[in-house]
Order: C-alpha cells, then sequence, then structure tokens
C-alpha cells in the first residue's frame, strides 16, 4: 500500500475499488489478480501489526502512528478500514473466489506508468516490490483557498511517495522536497500545477510548476516559481528543477527518500547540476516515519540566483548490489534552460527543454 493523501488510518480501504471493481465487472483485472491485490493488501497490515493487543485496528499505520493521523481522525475511524470487504458481496461462486491468485502487475515486470490529469507517474521495479509515485498535480489547496505554509501536508506536499517509505513528520527535516531558501526563511510547496505527463516503453515523465511558500513573514517572494520535472527508468529518478526569479543570496536544498537504519533500503541521491557538493549529507529526522522510528534522509544544498537550473539523480532500492548512482550517467548538459542527459552505456539519452516543457527520451 502506499503511504499519500488524507485518511491513511483507513489502511486496507484503499482495496475497496479493487474488490468492487471484481464485483461489478468494471475492471481491467482478471479475479485472480484482483484477489491476489485485496488479500495482499489486507495481509499486509495484518503481519504488520496493525491489531491491538485487543484485536482492534489503532490510529495508526502500522502500529500507532500520530503522523498519519489527520485533525479529524477519532477512534473508530481505523474502521473505515471495512470498506475492503465490499468484496463479500460477491457471491461464493464469483470468480473472484474460485480464481487462482495471479500475480499483481508489479510482480510481472518493472512498469513506468503516467496519469496526466491528476499529474502523478508509477514508477515500479519488479525485483524488489517497490512502488513509487511523482507527485506533479495532487495537493491539499481547494481551489478558493490561499496558499500558507502553516498548512504544509507532508501527505501531499512532497515530490514522491512509495510503498516502502512514508513522509518525515512535520517539524523534521522534509524527505523528497526542493526548498528554496531566502531571507533566513524556507519554503515548501503547496498548489501544484500540473505541466504535462506521458510515458514509453520502460520511462516515463511528470512535470509541474510552484510558487514556494514561506512562514515568518510575506508568504511568497514576487515572480519567484520553481518548475520541476520528473523521469523515471528503472530505479533511477531523474529530478530537473528550474527556478525563476530567486532573490541574489538565494539557496537550494534537495532531498531524498527517508529510510531507517534497519530497513534493508538503500537512498541514494547524486547532484548532477548546480550543486555545491554532488555527494548528500545525510540528515537525522528523529520522529521517523510511518515505517521507522527515526530515520536518514540524504541532503544537497547549493546556490540560486535569478534564473537558475539544477539536476538531481535519486534512486530508493532494496538492492544491496545495485551500482552507485554516480556510475549511472554519462554526461549532462545544460545549456540556456535545455538539460541533456546521456545515460551509462550509452544506451539512452533524455533531453528536457522549457517554455514550454517538453521531454524526448530515446533507447537504442
Amino acid at each position: 500500500p502506499l503511504h499519500f493523501g488524507r485518511s491513511l488510518t483507513y489502511r486496507f480501504a484503499a482495496s475497496a475499488a479493487v474488490a468492487l471493481g471484481a464485483v461489478t465487472g468494471h475492471t481491467p483485472l482478471t479475479p485472480g489478480a484482483s484477489r491476489r491485490i485485496a488479500s495482499g493488501s489486507l495481509r499486509h497490515f495484518l503481519d504488520r501489526g496493525a491489531l491491538t493487543d485487543d484485536g482492534l485496528l489503532g490510529g495508526g499505520w502500522y502500529g500507532p502512528h500520530e503522523a498519519s493521523l489527520q485533525g479529524y481522525s477519532g477512534p473508530a475511524s481505523p474502521y473505515w478500514a471495512s470498506k475492503a470487504f465490499v468484496a463479500l458481496l460477491a457471491p461464493a461462486g464469483h470468480a473472484f473466489w474460485t480464481a487462482r491468485e495471479e500475480p499483481a502487475p508489479v510482480e510481472e515486470s518493472d512498469r513506468v506508468l503516467a496519469l496526466p490529469a491528476p499529474g502523478l507517474l508509477v514508477q515500479a521495479t519488479r525485483a524488489d516490490g517497490i512502488v513509487r509515485l511523482h507527485n506533479h498535480g495532487s495537493d491539499h489547496v481547494r481551489p478558493h483557498e490561499g496558499e500558507t505554509a502553516a498548512e504544509d501536508d507532508p501527505h501531499y506536499g512532497r515530490q514522491a511517495y512509495s510503498t516502502r517509505t512514508g513522509p518525515t513528520a512535520p517539524g523534521n527535516v522534509a524527505d523528497n522536497h526542493l526548498s528554496v531558501e531566502t531571507g533566513g526563511r524556507s519554503s515548501v510547496r503547496r498548489r501544484i500545477h500540473p505541466l504535462g505527463a506521458g510515458h514509453g516503453d520502460g520511462w516515463g515523465w511528470a512535470a509541474s510548476w510552484h510558487r514556494p511558500v514561506f512562514a515568518g513573514g510575506p508568504p511568497m517572494v514576487p515572480g519567484l516559481r520553481v518548475e520541476s520535472v520528473t523521469v523515471a527508468r528503472g530505479r533511477h529518478e531523474l529530478r530537473v528543477h528550474r527556478v525563476v526569479g530567486a532573490p541574489e543570496g538565494s539557496r537550494l536544498t534537495h532531498t531524498g527518500w527517508a529510510t531507517g537504519p534497519e530497513e534493508p533500503l538503500t537512498s541514494a541521491l547524486y547532484g548532477l547540476h548546480g550543486w555545491d557538493d554532488p555527494s548528500p549529507i545525510p540528515v537525522r529526522a528523529p520522529q521517523g516515519t510511518a515505517w521507522t522510528r527515526w530515520a536518514h534522509v540524504p541532503r544537497l544544498t547549493g546556490r540560486c540566483a535569478g534564473t537558475s537550473v539544477h539536476v538531481v539523480l535519486a534512486s530508493l532500492t532494496a538492492d544491496a548490489d545495485a551500482a552507485p548512482l554516480s556510475e549511472a550517467v554519462e554526461e549532462v548538459r545544460v545549456d540556456d534552460g535545455t538539460v541533456e542527459v546521456a545515460w551509462a552505456g550509452g544506451t539512452a539519452r533524455t533531453r528536457i527543454t522549457f517554455e514550454p516543457v517538453e521531454v524526448r527520451h530515446t533507447e537504442r
């Protein structure tokens, strides 16, 4: 299950859509794949301590986790998880029950899928079963609302989410976040404006722009905006940011995935262009995530003023023998707002342009 959005304490209620599709016949999945997803979601939480000693669902994700709750969450909120049992509307002889469970799509092959309407990019790797969601369009700001840093929501504002990590808690270093620092204040991302998304064979992209929002003074700097593009290929995430209208003396920070010290995961970040040092510094998040009591987050820093382009390569993997990110790219060219990346082995090139945003990727 993916740790993204509101009402996460409902846990396996997310599988209700899959079950209802199977019951009504409105689904692209086979009955066996549908049951694999529904039963797998239920087992995922039950096998990881979601039930209390009294056999009840408590507030949180696996066990208790306050940062996973919303202000409206109450003692009975976790029981919205019962929506998953819409599958029980299927009679005993229904194929949902009689068909043999089949692998879910992510268990069969690597997948990259762009969803242009919500501005999302899904990236899945079969080897470790991790699914990553790159967010370039779904926020928690209503159309009539203004943007304030006080309403920053870690479950919507981060650049990426996954099935093996959760966002860090408010007050801790933010994971998967680009922050503009000016006048002693750091920005958050609130309203997200999609700029497009697409995918090809084994790769995909999504893009958006936002106005950095600051606390403790004027919420915005006139003319300041950030345009962001994510390109997913295999386990690699190419993240490109174009900062426009930054005051002199401004700085940037960029973070990667938050992982715990005992988790069999590697969170890597490598600066390709526009950073003080290509190697990140690990920063501790003492309140951790829904997966771990405390976490490390890799962080890059750099300067920005006026218009500047910053390129990062990120990765989250359970492969202990994964090659370092410094070996994944052979060449990076940044010229007048155009970014061109030659991937290792000479097999692929990615070209990103702004005004308007266009992404081209070729495999040889």
